[in-house]
């Protein structure tokens, strides 16, 4: 699959894309998948499972032509379910795992204006012991060159 991502906005639709796939019936671990939330950082106890994507920070680098230049975005890709609250970490990396299985594995590839998809680190949220609901993330930068009339 090629595509022709020019801004953050594109890569981000894509990544819902890819995390709206993550279902125990596709062979994943979890469930987040079924609803994707682009932006929302809290959720609610009935919305879970789910996962979230958060756009951090871009990084303006080199103008590789007279109306485009290279960005790094940074990306939060985070799933919330519900776990054993004695052992929350178990399911915590379920939902790591899946997530790098979606944005690393074999499937399909963001297409030739994205340079680079970096793995940048994965965090277990804090949370109140004995709640049966764990956060997890994964941090992703992605280089790409966008196109800034089409911004």
């Amino acid at each position: 699959m090629t595509t022709p991502f020019t801004k953050a906005s594109d890569i981000a639709d894509y990544l819902a894309t890819l995390l709206a796939t993550i279902k125990i019936d596709d062979g994943f671990n979890t469930d987040i998948g079924t609803t994707v939330y682009r932006g929302r950082r809290m959720v609610d106890d009935d919305m879970v499972p789910c996962s979230v994507i958060i756009e951090g920070e871009d990084k303006p680098g080199d103008q590789v032509s007279r109306e485009e230049i290279k960005i790094t975005q940074n990306y939060v890709l985070g799933g919330y379910v519900r776990c054993d609250p004695d052992h929350p970490n178990d399911a915590a990396h379920k939902v790591i795992k899946d997530i790098k299985k979606v944005v690393f594995g074999d499937g399909p590839r963001m297409g030739n204006r994205v340079r680079a998809v970096s793995y940048v680190g994965r965090d277990i949220g804090p949370r109140a012991d004995g709640v049966p609901i764990v956060f997890a993330v994964v941090h992703i930068a992605i280089e790409y060159a966008e196109k800034l009339s089409d911004a």
